[in-house]
């Protein structure tokens, strides 16, 4: 999955997972701990509704980490 085919909206913790190569639980971690200050709950917003997170913040979290050196 590449950025600019799903970068439209809001997305899912799996798709953010994917898209970092990170677990799905580090995903829900991270925007639960303020990584993603965007991200918020979807339908009803119950305990058990998905999560969603907008990819302007996933993207603002990938500037702030360090690059490798080469």
């Amino acid at each position: 999955m590449t950025p600019n085919e799903t970068q439209r909206g809001d997305a899912t913790v799996a798709q953010v997972a994917e898209y970092l190569q990170y677990h799905p639980v580090t995903v829900r971690t991270m925007a639960r701990s303020g990584e993603f200050p965007n991200a918020y709950k979807s339908g009803s917003g119950k305990r058990n509704s998905p999560l969603r997170i907008p990819w302007a913040d996933v993207d603002r979290w990938r500037e702030r980490q360090p690059r490798a050196s080469r």
